[in-house]
């Protein structure tokens, strides 16, 4: 009779799916207070300069279907692996960039490792820990770094560039990776795949193409001068690919199991996940540039004021984690995100009365901080629930997905709103439109959710 593992064993793969988690969050935040350094370096122009973020984030949202089938075919440790060491090389490339094409290059291969990685930790998260409060745990653990991490990621990009080049912003992920494989261990190594059925190529393929293709339609219009003929064409692939994929979805060999995209709990997370992204995610864009282009905050300065939303984002991870099993999901969900939306109601004051750190942007940025862990956390215990071991990693791609492409479209809009020069009227009325944005989900988890608890895919 085989011996049950113990809890040493449980740990530290807990680590090495946290770490992972924050390694993904990190690379997306951690580039924001550097971008000036960066293109004074590498003599970037305007163009060029935002693609230094939009290559990394379309990227991922592109190939996370791609990533969670892999997982669930090849086995979520396998692609872990996989992901780990291509995030590694993909970081050593950007860090010795010299120019702004190989930079773009190595940012975009960042992408793919992460879209890989994501869904194979979620993977390998739901089929260690039985569904329940220990998942649950897990998940707020797990959702605790990747959260904070987008918070941590300013703070730790204003304390590099403090004593160090950008260079060392990517430098940073060599360690993070190291520790993960080395806490993963032979758990992952020792994880079953699933069954050896081909790859859906042609809806793989279709699928990456439309998210692409929207993406950077939506990048173009958030230009000061974007061009309508670049737009055009952007979406005319995106509108052909979807009808690809549609296609390919109603053939024999769909990308993603129908059954799994008749699970009303996972179709309230993707729904929820656009939202959280493009509300909360946008903050961190919206309150860098606020505090150093309005205020004239240095980089150092800037990531350090970020440290209260970090602190606030861990709380609302660990308060999500405890009250998971005793709250429905729909009143978890709500509570979150009316929290974090009063929160970024009262940053829009704050900016409009144009007052000081302590008596408007520090309050806005506790309370947002608090909703948006809560949101976080709640949203991949809502989108995990109710999915056999073996769909996992495809459902967590699905709610990833949802979260980028939403990020990216609210992120594009919010630009659009403010202009290319914003002052503080500007941003006041993007951050009440966060605002809006995040009060969105909170009829969508009442209601969608209302009839979900007890709905499950056919094991």
């Amino acid at each position: 009779m085989p011996v049950p593992p113990g809890p040493a064993p449980g740990a530290r793969l807990l680590t090495a799916l946290a770490g992972a988690q924050l390694l993904v969050a990190l690379d997306f935040s951690i580039i924001y207070v550097a971008l000036p350094d960066i293109g004074a370096g590498l003599h970037f122009s305007s163009v060029a300069l935002q693609w230094i973020v939009s290559a990394y984030a379309i990227f991922f949202a592109g190939f996370l279907l791609l990533g969670g089938q892999l997982a669930d075919v090849f086995g979520a440790g396998r692609v872990y692996l996989v992901a780990q060491l291509l995030f590694a090389a993909a970081s050593i490339g950007a860090a010795l960039s010299s120019s702004a094409t190989l930079l773009i290059a190595a940012r975009v291969v960042q992408g793919v490792a992460a879209a890989l990685l994501v869904p194979a930790t979620l993977g390998l998260l739901s089929s260690a820990y039985p569904a329940g409060p220990e998942r649950d745990r897990a998940v707020s653990v797990w959702g605790t770094t990747g959260a904070v991490g987008l918070a941590l990621g300013v703070t730790v990009g204003g304390g590099i560039l403090a004593v160090a080049s950008w260079q060392w912003i990517f430098w940073i992920n060599l360690p993070i990776v190291a520790l993960c494989l080395l806490a993963a261990g032979n758990a992952v190594r020792s994880t079953p795949s699933g069954a050896r059925a081909p790859v859906a190529a042609a809806a793989t393929i279709s699928a990456c193409t439309a998210v692409v293709a929207l993406v950077v339609a939506f990048t173009e219009l958030s230009r000061a001068r974007p061009s309508l003929p670049v737009v055009a064409a952007t979406l005319a692939v995106a509108v052909l690919a979807g009808g690809l994929l549609m296609r390919c979805q109603n053939g024999r060999r769909p990308l993603v199991p129908r059954t799994l995209l008749r699970v009303r709990t996972l179709q309230v997370a993707c729904l929820v996940a656009a939202l959280h992204m493009a509300s909360f995610g946008a903050e961190f864009y919206l309150v860098t540039l606020y505090l150093q282009e309005a205020r004239d905050y240095s980089a150092l300065a800037a990531g350090m004021a970020f440290l209260p939303l970090a602190a606030a984002v861990t709380v609302g991870n660990t308060v999500a984690g405890r009250v998971a099993g005793r709250l429905s999901l729909r009143v978890l969900l709500s509570t979150a995100f009316l929290t974090g939306a009063t929160g970024l109601v009262v940053l829009a004051l704050a900016v409009g009365a144009d007052g000081g750190y302590a008596p408007g942007i520090l309050p806005g940025l506790l309370l947002s901080g608090l909703g948006q862990g809560m949101a976080f956390t709640g949203m991949f215990i809502t989108g995990t629930r109710d999915l056999p071991p073996t769909s996992n990693a495809m459902g967590s791609a699905l709610v990833n997905t949802a979260q980028y492409i939403g990020g990216s479209i609210g992120l594009a809009l919010l630009v659009l709103l403010h202009g290319e020069h914003p002052t503080a009227p500007d941003f006041v009325r993007t951050f009440y439109a966060t605002a809006v944005i995040a009060t969105a989900a909170v009829p969508s988890a009442l209601l969608l959710l209302t009839r979900a608890r007890y709905v499950s895919v056919p094991k």
